[in-house]
């Protein structure tokens, strides 16, 4: 049989099917039985690798124990080839003992395209050979994230909500990431793989006193991506059975986490499957917070569509928060990235995502951005909200480090209200009475009309929540 050595005292078992469109996202189970005693499992998936129009099928493994989830590899190709022993496992899957009893292999069909059956083979061989120790890797002794002592504050962090390791579609490690983001003198990282959080021991050992690592995970499903963070255990992302978006949501609240809604105008089927989100209990429903600049802003993230739905969110009462990702899988890193840069009282994980949840940030690829107001004797910053009877609000706005031509605008219900040429730095003042806006964020463009820094709002005394 290809692809799977037989090893004395095994248990082996292949399952064949065909899938068709009809079968495009679900979740297909294959239960295998692992005898006692085995040691180490292997798993094999192959499949036709038909295109149709030029776009490929795309099926991931999900593996579970008796006792609950094993790993996700969400990687694409037509063949998947997974180890895992005690004491190690194929990356996007989690190493421990081989448990007896029955074993769940699901095959997560992602894109199964229309007219174009698919012939797959499952292999799963569960053996008794001896495990080797393996060398302890040699990366350089690291002071424990959790003994480093919070920075004095609050000030200004600069980091990345949202990254990927070779724990699932990424071309780099985790090292590897460690590395970029010190490089980029980044205060914060998350990892945020997909589907699995296989990774996050290992990134989480490569923080520092220079470098908070953020856990988390990114829900990657069949109609919408979204992220968790502060939550360090796998959730499962599968919405079925009545588990729906709403409800992962608020159970990522409940666990104290922070659940982000990523790109969501992307390109969708069949370009980036389950790129786009299409939730419409999740529109935006429990969630508060949205990623609105995904990689380089004119990626095909569609990152003006993000911002212009996160418009008629703030127009429609809901008092979201803004932020950016980097998306990075290691693979283009000359990009213009627009990075997180949160006001916070300490550089600690609790901290940065209690501020990121308030709106306490803004999103640059260079310059700085921040926008304040006062009115009746209240002064706030940007995710704050004046009083009801506050009454007008004078603005300001401050800038530094802008290219020549850029071009400054103040933001209020969505609509350009004022726009100021400016100089490399200054700072802008405007009144806004309480007819006149109920919310209001700055904008800063080049001479390209592309974004170059972009604040969360403040929201006026005209501001009703829902």
């Amino acid at each position: 049989m290809n692809g799977i050595t037989q090893f004395p005292n095994s248990s082996r078992e292949t399952f064949v099917g065909v899938l068709t469109g009809a079968d495009v996202k679900r979740n297909i189970a294959h239960v295998f039985e692992a005898p006692e005693g085995a040691t180490r499992l292997r798993i094999r998936l192959s499949f036709n690798p038909h295109r149709v129009a030029g776009f490929n099928n795309m099926i991931t493994l999900s593996a579970f124990d008796p006792l609950g989830f094993r790993g996700a590899g969400h990687r694409h190709g037509c063949v998947h080839e997974v180890f895992l022993d005690s004491l190690g496992a194929t990356p996007g899957f989690v190493p421990g003992p081989i448990r007896a009893g029955p074993w769940q292999i699901t095959l997560d069909t992602h894109m199964v395209m229309p007219d174009a059956p698919v012939a797959y083979t499952l292999e799963v061989a569960a053996s008794a050979e001896p495990i080797p120790l393996r060398p302890e890797p040699t990366a350089p002794l690291l002071r424990p994230q959790a003994l480093v002592p919070p920075t004095a504050g609050p000030r200004w962090f600069r980091g990345d909500l949202h990254a990927h390791t070779v724990h699932s579609d990424a071309i780099w490690t985790a090292a590897d990431l460690a590395a970029w983001a010190r490089a980029e003198k980044l205060d914060f990282v998350s990892l945020t793989d997909h589907n699995t959080v296989s990774g996050l021991a290992e990134m989480l050992a490569l923080g520092g006193p220079d470098l908070l690592v953020l856990g988390g995970m990114e829900f990657t499903t069949f109609w919408g991506h979204a992220l968790m963070h502060g939550s360090h255990d796998w959730m499962d992302w599968r919405t079925r059975d009545g588990q729906g978006m709403a409800a992962i949501a608020t159970a990522v609240a409940a666990r104290g986490g922070t659940f982000i809604i990523a790109h969501p105008r992307a390109q969708g089927d069949p370009h980036c499957t389950g790129c786009r989100w299409v939730y419409d209990e999740v529109f935006p429903g429990p969630a508060r917070v949205v990623e609105v600049w995904n990689t380089a802003w004119s990626s095909d993230s569609h990152n003006e569509d993000a911002l212009a739905l996160a418009y008629d969110w703030l127009n429609a009462g809901y008092r979201m928060a803004l932020t950016s990702g980097t998306d990075n899988h290691g693979r283009d890193l000359r990009q213009r990235y627009g990075f997180d840069h949160v006001y916070a009282p300490a550089l600690t994980e609790a901290d940065i995502l209690a501020a990121v949840r308030a709106g306490r940030l803004y999103i640059s690829a260079g310059p700085r951005l921040e926008i304040s107001a006062r009115a009746g004797g209240e002064s706030v910053m940007m995710g704050d909200a004046l009083s009801p009877e506050a009454g007008a609000a004078e603005i300001q706005i401050a800038w530094a480090d802008a290219p020549p031509g850029a071009q400054l605008s103040l933001i209020a219900d969505g609509e350009a209200r004022q726009t100021w040429a400016m100089g490399e730095s200054g700072e802008a003042r405007a009144t806004l009475g309480v007819d006149d806006a109920r919310w209001c964020l700055a904008t800063l463009r080049g001479t390209d009309g592309q974004m170059l820094a972009l604040t969360n709002p403040i929201f006026l005394s005209g501001f009703r929540a829902r």
